[in-house]
């Protein structure tokens, strides 16, 4: 069974909607009730029962609710426990990097950091191996930096604003007939395929992007591929489709790269962190990645 279910099991619990829940947690619907259903099978037994007004909790659910915080209390305590008799005097440090996203002044406070902290043991993870939120709760990541809305994980204390990008790019392959102009809108990209960021273990970037261009109201097509996320980009200058992005970034060989002009589709770069952390680590990064970027504007 997976801790990321018993999470998500929590906050359906709260809502007591799935529509809620799903938005909170930033899937779809359907995927919460799959994995829901997922977690009733390994615990053979019901959870919850479908009512006019939502969903209840049975007799189980809700003798389940009271363990679940002691249970990630204790997880936390023993995972910490075996991760300070294997490393000994080392500390560890785990960073999330979502969206193939790595600031262009992290690779720089990187060395500068580890450099100080000789003995630090260092894990840089992507968003296939946990949930955002999963990992933070659990402490399988220590920050995370995601791109999201404005007001999305306005559930997590530690969220610490870095960017904001006020427009959306879309990248086209040299001889799509859109190539040439200097900027566009949603509605010039009718009836395009999209390539989106590819599926993960956690599907956020890939579910705000898809959130976008319903927004849009065009009709669009989503080409579905399987690459890697440091190789889904080469699938634009092949004639496979036009790739949504949420910021501006190095173009990609063959490709032109245009904002989209149309206003309310704002994204943000966000450093999210547990802020009841016990990792002496924590602190001492983000402080000091903090005054870095200021040094460098």
């Amino acid at each position: 069974m997976e801790l990321d279910r018993l999470q998500e099991f929590t906050i359906l619990a709260e809502e007591r909607s799935l529509k809620k829940a799903a938005e909170r947690l930033g899937i779809a619907p359907n995927v919460l009730s799959m994995r829901m259903h997922s977690l009733e099978d390994s615990l053979n037994t019901k959870l919850f029962k479908r009512v006019r007004n939502g969903i209840e909790l049975t007799e189980t659910g809700n003798s389940l609710i009271p363990n679940i915080d002691s249970f990630f209390r204790s997880y936390t305590q023993m995972t910490d426990s075996l991760s300070n008799i294997k490393n000994h005097t080392f500390q560890t440090l785990n960073l999330q990097f979502c969206a193939h996203l790595i600031a262009s002044e992290m690779g720089p406070y990187l060395d500068i950091f580890c450099r100080k902290h000789p003995q630090l043991l260092l894990n840089i993870y992507d968003e296939n191996t946990c949930l955002i939120r999963g990992g933070l709760k659990t402490g399988k990541v220590d920050i995370s930096f995601v791109v999201c809305r404005e007001h999305d994980f306005e559930d997590i204390a530690g969220r610490i604003p870095l960017s904001h990008f006020p427009n959306m790019y879309v990248y086209l392959p040299l001889d799509h007939s859109l190539a040439n102009e200097k900027k566009i809108h949603f509605s010039d990209l009718m009836g395009e395929t999209f390539i989106l960021y590819p599926n993960m273990c956690d599907s956020w970037t890939r579910d705000l992007q898809v959130s976008m261009l319903d927004q849009s109201g065009i009709v669009y097509q989503i080409y579905d591929e399987s690459s890697s996320p440091f190789f889904f980009d080469l699938l634009v200058p092949i004639g496979k489709g036009v790739r949504l992005w949420n910021w501006r970034e190095e173009n990609t060989p063959n490709t032109v790269l245009l904002p989209i002009m149309d206003s309310g589709y704002d994204t943000y770069l966000y450093m999210l962190y547990d802020t009841r952390t016990e990792n002496p680590a924590v602190l001492p990064f983000i402080n000091g990645f903090l005054k870095h970027r200021s040094s460098k504007k």
